[in-house]
C-alpha cells in the first residue's frame, strides 16, 4: 500500500509531523509519499507511477522526483524555466517527462531536497532514531538533508523517478532567499 501525507506543524516541528505519520502506517512494507506543501501533482496516474517505480525498484531507500523549482539543478529537468508561472508550462513538461522518462530513475549520491520523498515504512524504522539525532535542534530547514543522509549512511540508495515532475512553487514570488515562513 502507498500513503499519501502532507505534514504539517503548528510549532514547525517537521520531523515530529513526519514521524506522526509514519506511526500511522502499521505495515513495514507499506511505502509513504511525503509531499510538501507548496507541490501539485500534474500527472493524473501520478499514483500509478509512484507504485511501479516502488515495485521495480523495491531496494530503493528514498524515491524522490523532479519538480519546477528547486535548489538543487539535480533535481530539475534540464532546459526547465524554474521562473515560469504557467501552470501550462509545468503541465507540458511533465507531460513529456512522462512519456519520455518512463520508469526511468537516476540515482543520487547526495543530500536531496525533499519537495517529495517516498520511504518505505520499514525503512523509516530503521533510520528514525538516526534522523532525530542528526535533526536535533531543527525545525524545517534540513530534515530532508538528515533524512537524505542517513539513508545514504545506512548504504540505501536515493533514486529519482525521472518519469514524475511536479509543480512546487518553493518561493516562486519571494526568491529561494526567503525563509520568513520558516522561522
Amino acid at each position: 500500500m502507498i500513503w499519501f501525507f502532507t505534514p504539517y506543524d503548528k510549532d514547525k516541528k517537521l520531523l515530529n509531523a513526519i514521524n506522526r505519520y509514519f506511526d500511522l502506517v502499521t505495515h513495514a512494507d507499506d511505502w509513504v509519499v511525503i509531499c510538501d506543501g507548496d507541490t501539485a501533482f500534474l500527472n493524473a496516474d501520478f499514483g500509478n507511477i509512484i507504485e511501479r517505480y516502488t515495485q521495480n525498484f523495491p531496494d530503493t531507500g528514498l524515491f524522490t522526483c523532479y519538480a519546477s523549482r528547486c535548489h538543487y539543478k539535480i533535481q530539475v529537468p534540464d532546459g526547465v524555466n524554474m521562473f515560469s508561472d504557467s501552470i501550462l508550462y509545468h503541465k507540458t513538461i511533465a507531460v513529456k517527462q512522462a512519456v519520455i522518462c518512463r520508469n526511468q530513475v537516476l540515482e543520487i549520491n547526495r543530500k536531496i531536497a525533499g519537495h517529495l520523498m517516498v520511504i518505505r515504512k520499514g525503512v523509516w524504522d530503521r533510520i528514525k532514531e538516526e534522523v532525530f539525532s542528526k535533526a536535533r535542534g531543527k525545525d524545517i530547514l534540513g530534515i530532508d538533508s538528515k533524512i537524505s543522509y542517513a539513508i545514504l549512511e545506512a548504504g540505501l540508495k536515493i533514486r529519482l523517478m525521472k518519469e514524475l515532475y511536479i509543480f512546487h512553487y518553493c518561493r516562486l514570488s519571494e526568491g529561494f532567499g526567503y525563509d520568513e515562513h520558516l522561522k
